[in-house]
C-alpha cells in the first residue's frame, strides 16, 4: 500500500489537519508507537544487529518525518531534540496549550458547530464528535446532554420527527434507570 507522504507543511494555522495527516504517515511507517511511547525504549538485549538497526531507523524516521513536514519558521521549536516523541510533544504543547483560555476557545468552537444545508448528517455528527474529542484532549469532558443538544439543535425541520423520537427514547431511558413507570 502506497501512502502519499506529501502533506502540506505545518504552519501556524493548520495544526488540526496536519496533526491527523502526520499521524497517518507515522502509522504507515511503523513510527506512531514512538509518539505513543508504546515502543520499548531500546530494542531487546537478544535482538540481532539488523533488528537493532531497524529499530533505530524507525525511531530516527519518526523525527525526520515530523521535521521535514513543518514550516521553516517553526523548526526552531524542535531544534533542540532529535527524538520524534519529544518533538511531537513540543509541537502539541505549542499549538494545543492546556489553559483555561484554550478550553473556552474549544467550547466556543464546539457550540458554534452548525449543520450546513448541503452537508450529510453523518458528516455533521462527526464534526460535533471531533470538537467534543478536542475538548476531552484539553482536559474537559463534554456532558452527554450537551453533546446531544449540539447534535440536534441546528438540524433542519425534516429531522424534527427524529428529534422527538430521541426525546421519547431518553424519557423511557430515564424511567428505566429510576425504576418508575410514570
Amino acid at each position: 500500500m502506497e501512502v502519499n507522504s506529501s502533506i502540506p507543511v505545518l504552519k501556524p494555522n493548520n495544526w488540526s489537519t496536519w496533526k491527523r495527516d502526520m499521524q497517518v504517515i507515522l502509522m504507515h511507517y511503523g513510527c506512531w508507537q514512538f509518539i505513543l511511547k508504546t515502543e520499548p525504549v531500546d530494542s531487546d538485549v537478544g535482538s540481532t544487529c539488523k533488528e537493532k538497526y531497524d529499530f533505530q531507523l524507525r525511531k530516527d524516521r519518526t523525527f525526520t518525518l515530523i521535521y521535514t513536514n513543518i514550516n521553516p519558521e517553526l523548526k526552531s521549536l524542535i531544534s533542540d531534540t532529535t527524538d520524534g516523541a519529544v518533538a511531537w510533544k513540543i509541537l502539541k504543547d505549542h499549538f494545543e496549550p492546556m489553559t483555561r483560555a484554550r478550553v473556552i476557545q474549544l467550547l466556543d468552537e464546539f457550540f458554534g458547530t452548525k449543520y450546513q444545508p448541503v452537508e450529510d448528517v453523518g458528516i455533521f455528527l462527526c464534526r460535533v464528535n471531533t470538537e467534543a474529542a478536542r475538548l476531552q484532549e484539553a482536559g474537559y469532558k463534554v456532558d452527554d446532554l450537551y453533546l446531544g443538544f449540539q447534535m440536534i439543535r441546528y438540524l433542519p425541520q425534516e429531522f424534527q420527527s427524529t428529534d422527538l423520537q430521541m426525546e421519547k427514547r431518553e424519557i423511557y431511558c430515564r424511567k428505566d434507570r429510576s425504576g418508575t413507570n410514570t
